[in-house]
């Protein structure tokens, strides 16, 4: 039988790796299998475990098998280093304008999954059950939010090696409107913040909002500068961290899981808490959903917050914080800013993970986004200068460049003018170090249309880079 098998998955890998077969095509049933290659179903379901082991196949709970390519890190055209400087408190009040979020953000502007890529019909199915159930209720919620989206958060967690109970999790409007309670939980105006250089742009604008101070904290190739990190918790009074470990906006790099205990640890010595913004933490590059930092608090010091908006749909407005020794205080602050989140909406994504529809999505997003990784770096790879930089994410939903010497936003200003929308690299930092940067969202499956945009980018980057 071993013979057999490996022989039939040997011929199905070759005609993967000559495209023979594509990318996210569905097998054959088993039972078809076995017809077509006139084997029993031991040796058919041995040949389809074989292709799994070696990444060809992916199954989805009662979907079936799809076809993925085993994961091979995307060569940056040059290997992304990111400056060196030494941390200083900076005022947040003067960030740079932004446009008003259109329609025409769908493109490369706005982190977020393609459409098709939206589970839309079973989460209707899932909202249609919840508003037949004969206990389905329109009274105020539970004080965390529902019992039953707690519940299926928890276990949903667990089998990703992370342990939250229900009553540890509080429901939140989305991942940013727990990040804003916990700041109003831990830190007052003019407070200094500590977070990573450099930073997602929507942190950097409620940071703003709120009156704090930063101080950024440089990364590095394997993560962030801890020893500056310490310097900065000793001598410039932080009140509080504001840290992505997972696949950050907008490099797409992750820490590695010492650091992350390290970052735990600095907390816990230094009393400071830690604001784990993990939105993108399950939109997986390599295979294996990461751990966040919460994961390594033994004191409860750092409130992690996450959401679906990334995973999911942004529409549902569905997040969730797990507040540690500030839980009383984080649910007193969600408390004056609002009674509860929309209770069906709630119970329709509580039925959506138990009946097994939100780890299949998960598994299929992100073989669509390892794929759509490799396919915009290959075009950005083969269309801009060999001295422009772009990083090879871990997961996520955004590539990070450099461009040399090129005024990114005075670049972005002008795609802007032919309708091509991307983030010049001077949003995500209080400093002038990542002026030559630029983010652009690679959620939107590669199209002609997508094709066309970034060819423009390239275009226009290679006049400026030349001049």
């Amino acid at each position: 039988m071993s013979a057999k098998y490996i022989h039939i998955a040997k011929r199905i890998i070759e005609q993967i790796e000559r495209e023979h077969i594509l990318t996210g095509a569905k097998m054959p049933s088993l039972r078809q299998f076995c017809e077509l290659h006139n084997i029993s179903m031991t040796t058919a379901l041995a040949c389809y475990r074989y292709l799994e082991k070696f990444d060809y196949l992916s199954a989805e709970y009662k979907k079936g098998y799809y076809v993925q390519r085993p994961f091979v890190v995307p060569q940056p055209i040059r290997r992304q280093t990111f400056p060196l400087f030494k941390t200083k408190v900076c005022n947040t009040d003067k960030r740079p304008d932004q446009r008003p979020i259109t329609e025409s953000d769908y493109s490369l502007a706005t982190a977020q999954l393609d459409a098709t890529l939206i589970d839309r019909a079973s989460l209707a199915r899932c909202l249609k059950a919840v508003t037949k159930d004969a206990d389905f209720t329109l009274l105020y919620d539970e004080i965390n939010g529902s019992l039953a989206l707690r519940t299926q958060l928890s276990q949903h967690f667990a089998t990703q090696g992370f342990t939250v109970t229900e009553e540890e999790l509080v429901i939140t409007n989305g991942c940013l409107d727990a990040v804003l309670i916990a700041l109003e939980s831990v830190s007052q105006t003019g407070d200094v913040i500590a977070v990573s250089s450099p930073c997602y742009s929507g942190l950097l604008d409620i940071l703003a909002t709120l009156g704090r101070a930063v101080i950024e904290i440089p990364s590095t190739e394997t993560g962030m500068d801890l020893v500056q990190l310490e310097s900065a918790l000793i001598t410039q009074k932080v009140k509080a961290c504001l840290f992505t470990a997972n696949h950050q906006n907008p490099t797409g790099h992750s820490l590695g899981n010492e650091q992350k205990q390290a970052i735990a640890e600095l907390a816990s010595k230094y009393q400071v808490p830690i604001i784990e913004d993990d939105v993108f933490r399950e939109l997986s590059h390599q295979r294996t959903i990461p751990l966040p930092i919460k994961y390594y608090d033994q004191q409860g010091w750092v409130i992690w917050c996450s959401s679906v908006s990334k995973t999911l749909a942004p529409g549902l407005r569905i997040g969730w914080s797990v507040a540690g020794k500030f839980t009383d205080k984080f649910i007193r602050q969600r408390q004056a800013r609002t009674l509860g989140v929309n209770q069906p909406i709630q119970l329709a994504l509580a039925r959506y993970i138990s009946k097994g529809y939100y780890a299949t999505h998960i598994n299929k997003v992100n073989r669509a986004l390892r794929t759509n990784s490799d396919q915009y770096i290959a075009f950005l790879h083969a269309h801009l200068p060999t001295h422009a930089d772009v990083y090879a994410p871990s997961g996520g939903l955004v590539l990070w460049l450099t461009l040399p010497e090129v005024d990114t936003q005075a670049l972005a200003d002008e795609l802007s003018e032919k309708g091509v929308y991307v983030k010049a690299g001077a949003q995500f930092s209080s400093t002038r170090l990542y002026n030559d940067c630029l983010r652009i969202n690679m959620g939107n499956l590669a199209s002609c249309e997508i094709y066309a945009q970034l060819k423009l980018l390239c275009k226009l980057a290679r006049k400026r880079m030349n001049t």
